[in-house]
């Protein structure tokens, strides 16, 4: 048991030792010794393969600690350390001046608050929406002003700046589903997103703001009762992606006087006038003209909420707008066990921040890591070419190349910076953004609406190559690790996942394609899931994509194990990624030099792969039992262990290397689970 900790804690010194100048073979070795204590071989992996393989992972990497729970929270967490400590000693002049300045003090502000009030937010907001909140009004003997003269077009207009969406009507800007390269601004009717009001927590933000218990019970409960009829009134109706109708039907573009015309019920050219106020040159006169984007839009929809809102206050509206903004300012805020101030500047000025870690960290490995993973990308669509010409799915000529040309199309992007980035660009990038490391709440608020207004500088946006663009992503992906699929077709692979103990490029390739090119493939399969799979190479909708994934049916009852969509796409992403990976990996095995001799840790060098396959899953599986987690942050997965379960299974190469038993846990199921 004391050689057991000795080796742990030895483990955790080597995560941070630098190995810039250590020889391939150290660098091989200490991985190795990562991989041999994340094991534990007391279980039969043919039942329980993901504690076979990542069972001691919490005793390593001490998952326990507040700042991660799973080997992506480690790397974000090492990432961060790695932040941190430039953002603490930044003291010469360069961080006196310039974006330098705006980060530091971001930085600084978030540290320094004291305590969060929601209440400073909406006060703050006053004067632009141009009314006082009835909520501060309690206390005054006189009526509240705005009660016969409430404009919640113009409040919702001006909350909209800072990125509140989806009450009432949905504003977005999005991409001409038939020319990618062409920008609109988008709106659909009112969406109920994740933040639905819990009775409780609206009646105690009443009583916290003075009002008494039963003055709060029934202005709750007529609160809920609105946001309830709300909700049945807006059920979107739309294509859906694999039916017979065309799915780019659901958008339709027209003038912003024809939009007018159409829906009278909301004032449009005032609405976009606010919204749009700073960040178009479009002159106010000439928005009649403006081209409008339709999603699915149901006029039907506005006449009936026209009608909801007349039989309302205007007070209970007024509340109603005010609890989403609070949601919605809560959900942006850094809050947490601790206050992780890096990763809010990571959401927030990704940027600066990522031009930081490339000059910092990332510069004088950057054409290597290039290279060795641009060969690592070329291998891998090679290997998907592979399959898709072995044509499991049974495609016309017509349909295989729809699906290699999207294939020969795909690029791949390391960092979210255009490429040959300079400090005058990100200089330039944020001259616009204010900020005050003695006011946070201001600060925020102009953060919020800096981000806002970056995706409306799409609309006048010249084209440009995949290379040369920054992808504004959402918060949570912006200070993620994880490499991603963006909608135009390429796989963005950020800086922190190309460090040890994920990837080195001196790492032997047995060691790199079981890992690291496992999760490229993953990405590379997410161009035809569910979703993606109705876009060509150029990101434009083809119905051909449709008909694809009609082929998908016979399969899909595999994955029925979740109703959901996002994460039945995660888990055919993760199936056909094995195969991608292992048919490449499988070419590689005997040519491979003897760097690691096997059988290594008792492992053939099948059974290899598919235990380093999951290093990246690893987690504190007892503190995510403890914490009553289901599916990973983001929602798009499910739970580490049970991903690796139902999925590793499912491909039946890894039966055959573990010589597991037709009545094993991790047997493939007898129906067909192969795709592609």
């Amino acid at each position: 048991m004391v050689c057991h900790w000795i080796l742990i804690v030895f483990l955790i010194k080597l995560l941070a030792v630098d190995f810039a100048t250590g020889s391939a073979i150290n660098v091989n070795k200490f991985y190795e010794k990562l991989i041999k204590a994340n094991l534990n071989e007391s279980v039969d992996p043919c039942e329980n393969f993901y504690e076979y393989a990542c069972g001691n992972w919490y005793r390593n990497y001490d998952g326990g600690k507040a700042e991660y729970i799973d080997m992506p929270g480690y790397m974000d967490y090492k990432v961060n350390q790695q932040f941190k400590e430039l953002m603490a000693g930044g003291n010469d002049m360069k961080w006196k001046t310039g974006v330098y300045q705006k980060a530091k003090h971001l930085y600084e502000g978030c540290e320094n608050v004291e305590q969060l009030v929601l209440n400073q937010f909406l006060a703050a907001v006053e004067s632009e929406v141009e009314m006082e909140w009835p909520i501060f009004t309690l206390d005054n003997e006189d009526k509240w002003l705005n009660a016969s003269n409430f404009d919640w077009q113009r409040v919702l207009a001006v909350l909209r700046r800072y990125g509140l969406n989806g009450i009432f009507l949905t504003q977005n800007v999005n991409v001409n589903p038939r020319n990618s390269s062409q920008y609109f601004l988008e709106i659909s009717q009112h969406y109920e997103g994740a933040s639905v009001l819990e009775p409780d927590d609206v009646e105690n933000i009443f009583i916290n703001f003075g009002m008494d218990h039963n003055a709060s019970h029934s202005l709750t409960k007529e609160i809920i009762e609105f946001e309830t009829t709300l909700s049945n009134l807006s059920k979107i109706v739309f294509v859906n992606e694999t039916e017979s109708r065309n799915y780019a039907d659901n958008f339709q573009q027209m003038h912003l006087k024809e939009l007018q015309e159409s829906i009278p019920e909301i004032d449009w050219m005032k609405y976009f006038q606010i919204v749009l106020n700073t960040t178009t040159t479009t002159k106010p006169e000439d928005l009649s003209n403006l081209t409008i984007q339709t999603f699915a839009l149901t006029p039907e929809f506005f006449s009936n909420l026209k009608e909801l809102l007349e039989g309302y206050s205007n007070e209970t509206i007024a509340y109603y707008i005010m609890l989403k903004f609070m949601y919605y300012i809560n959900d942006n805020l850094p809050y947490g066990r601790q206050r992780n101030c890096v990763k809010y500047i990571r959401s927030y000025m990704p940027v600066f921040m990522n031009y930081l870690y490339e000059e910092q960290f990332f510069k004088s490995k950057r054409l290597e890591v290039e290279k060795s993973l641009g060969r690592m990308f070329d291998n891998l669509k090679k290997s998907f070419e592979s399959l898709v010409k072995d044509n499991h799915l049974k495609l016309n000529t017509q349909e295989q190349n729809f699906i290699l040309k999207e294939l020969h199309h795909m690029q791949l992007k390391i960092g979210n910076l255009p490429r040959n980035c300079s400090e005058e660009f990100v200089e330039k990038f944020y001259e616009k953004l204010n900020v005050n490391s003695s006011d946070f709440i201001q600060t925020h608020l102009n953060v919020l609406r800096f981000m806002n207004e970056l995706h409306y500088r799409n609309l006048e946006a010249k084209p440009t190559t995949i290379a040369d663009k920054v992808y504004h992503l959402d918060t949570a992906s912006l200070s993620s690790s994880s490499p991603v699929k963006i909608f135009e077709n390429a796989i963005l692979v950020p800086h922190g996942y190309l460090q040890l103990p994920l990837y080195d490029t001196r790492l032997h390739q047995l060691h790199q394609y079981s890992l690291l090119g496992f999760i490229m493939a993953h990405e590379i399969i997410h161009a035809y899931d569910l979703f993606h799979i109705i876009y060509d190479h150029e990101s434009n909708y083809d119905y051909l994509g449709s008909k694809v994934a009609h082929h998908f049916t016979p399969h899909l009852k595999c994955y029925s194990h979740s109703a959901r969509s996002d994460i039945a796409s995660e888990n055919i992403a993760d199936v056909s990624g094995l195969r991608v990976a292992f048919n490449y990996y499988q070419t590689i095995m005997d040519d491979s030099k003897d760097e690691i001799a096997f059988p290594f840790l008792r492992l053939t060098k099948e059974q290899y792969f598919f235990v380093n396959s999951v290093q990246f899953l690893c987690a504190d599986i007892y503190k995510i039992a403890a914490l009553g987690l289901n599916t990973t942050s983001d929602l798009a997965h499910d739970m580490h262990d049970k991903r690796v379960q139902q999925n590793w299974s499912k491909y039946g190469e890894f039966s055959l290397a573990f010589n597991c038993s037709p009545k094993s846990k991790m047997s493939p199921p007898e129906e067909s689970c192969r795709i592609w």
